[in-house]
């Protein structure tokens, strides 16, 4: 996220105006469409990582409340958990991209909001100041479809094995689902399978196609096909 501080009162290092970077990465567990709640892993200077929950405030909009601590020298002994930073951070989704007809956000904007410091120590004359900042950025990595695999573990007579060895995609979300079908509409309901390794009688002989389906937790989706023939 690249930012620009627009709020320091009596923060070290920091001036109105200053151009800054940070790191910020979303998780949702959602599955699929708009979600409710937005995981924040937001880095900020000393390597120090804050997360927080972000809830849907309205269409486009998530806003999450956090805090973190800082040490504070009080009659000459530190306290690492002195000092107390509570702050707010409210994303804005400013443009999606679709992959697979189904909207990712791709552009966002931020506020970064501290209105005050507390100081938990007993030198409370010490003032802590606030700051804020605003951000934008454009998404580096869009999620991607999973990557459907299968191969053939085994064969007796007419019964085929097989096991699937799907991949997820880009964004690294689980696989959540998938539909086998062994080309074999005369086996009836048996002609389709959501195991993992799963084995099927064919019916008629001949040759075979039979398709692996599997879907993620974004609702990304990728088939592939093999045929096989029967004796």
């Amino acid at each position: 996220m690249k930012g620009k501080i627009t709020r320091a009162d009596g923060v070290r290092d920091e001036h109105v105006g200053q151009r800054v970077k940070r790191t910020w990465s979303f998780n949702s567990k959602c599955d699929g469409g708009a979600c409710a709640k937005v995981v924040l892993h937001k880095r900020r200077g000393g390597g120090h990582v804050d997360k927080l929950t972000l809830h849907r405030a309205s269409p486009g909009v998530y806003s999450g409340k956090g805090r973190f601590y800082f040490p504070i020298r009080c009659a000459g002994i530190v306290d690492n958990r002195g000092g107390e930073v509570r702050f707010k951070v409210t994303v804005h989704v400013n443009g999606t991209r679709s992959i697979q007809g189904k909207p990712f956000a791709s552009k966002l904007s931020a506020k970064y909001e501290n209105p005050k410091r507390i100081n938990h120590t007993e030198c409370t004359g010490q003032g802590l100041g606030n700051d804020g900042a605003s951000y934008k950025s454009s998404a580096p990595t869009l999620p991607g479809p999973p990557k459907a695999r299968f191969k053939r573990t085994g064969t007796t007579a007419t019964t085929l094995k097989f096991e699937d060895r799907s991949r997820r995609g880009s964004g690294d979300a689980p696989l959540r689902s998938r539909l086998w079908n062994f080309g074999d509409p005369a086996s009836g309901p048996a002609n389709t399978s959501t195991d993992e390794r799963p084995s099927h009688t064919f019916v008629a002989p001949g040759t075979h196609s039979v398709k692996l389906t599997v879907t993620d937790r974004n609702g990304l989706s990728d088939t592939v096909t093999h045929e096989y023939t029967v004796p």
